[in-house]
């Protein structure tokens, strides 16, 4: 019995079903939920440089020959970082928003490496040297044979990406503000190291501090984007208290934007060698 990965699986439907009663069929299991966040993943590409030492492990790994699979590859957080480091990248995801707006980044980086596959990875069928997973596995509520298909079209090395705190850091305490009672427990990378290994993988974690990329151009924006995430009304008193706790909570960047209140967070880095 795959005792990690049953826990993993019952932590993930939880929340997918949490979601699921506040707004049925617009969860992050719906296309229309990231169709509509692809703007905005979009717009942190500016800070992409901020990203350096979260991907330094990652590409001390490739060399110029390989092949790189970006599994949940979304508007190209992984993709333009190691596209120049190697023969060529596939980008798998199963939003064309998403992979709309890597076209437009690649083409304006000159990046010509690159190849898209829009499905789902539990449909993908591209097999590669080196393969990252980054920010995709908390919404995986079968996660076993997902992570065996990782591992399967790795040639030599796969990598995911989690966060290293809590998942729910930022919106935690509106959640518990607003409705009461803490959001359904997510897992955490521990869970995911513990259901590497029960595959019988053999994970090296690196946890390296990132910096923040949620950035606001004001503060109207920032009310926006938490009141999606948190699946709050749109009514006046919602949106004014969630302003004024917002505009309590958030902090200037210095150059005109808001951020949340920490410059940095943990990601775990979870890299093994391919079977």
């Amino acid at each position: 019995m795959e005792r990690f990965a049953q826990r993993w699986n019952e932590l993930v439907r939880a929340r997918l079903d949490e979601l699921e009663a506040l707004r049925p069929g617009g969860g992050p299991s719906s296309s229309s939920f990231w169709e509509a966040r692809a703007d905005q993943l979009a717009a942190r590409m500016s800070d992409a440089d901020a990203d350096a030492p979260l991907l330094a492990p990652l590409v001390a790994a490739l060399e110029p020959t390989d092949t790189v699979i970006d599994v949940g590859a979304g508007t190209g957080r992984f993709t333009l970082a190691v596209a120049p480091h190697v023969a060529e990248v596939v980008a798998v995801d199963p939003s064309e928003a998403m992979l709309e707006h890597l076209r437009e980044a690649a083409a304006r980086r000159d990046i010509t490496n690159v190849r898209y596959e829009r499905a789902r990875w539990e449909d993908a069928t591209p097999r590669g040297d080196v393969v990252v997973c980054g920010y995709v596995l908390p919404l995986i509520s079968d996660v076993a044979p997902f992570v065996r298909r990782l591992d399967a079209a790795a040639r030599q090395q796969a990598f995911i990406y989690l966060s290293g705190t809590l998942p729910d850091v930022c919106h935690a305490p509106f959640w518990q503000h607003f409705r009461g009672q803490p959001r359904a427990p997510a897992p955490t990378y521990l869970d995911a190291l513990a259901v590497l290994q029960e595959q019988g993988l053999a994970p090296i974690p690196r946890i390296v501090e990132a910096p923040v990329r949620a950035r606001f151009a004001d503060l109207d924006e920032a009310v926006s984007d938490f009141r999606e995430n948190l699946m709050l009304s749109e009514t006046d008193e919602v949106v004014g208290e969630l302003t004024d706790l917002l505009a309590a909570w958030l902090v200037d960047t210095g150059d005109g934007r808001l951020r949340p209140p920490f410059a940095t967070l943990p990601v775990a880095i979870l890299s093994w060698t391919a079977r």
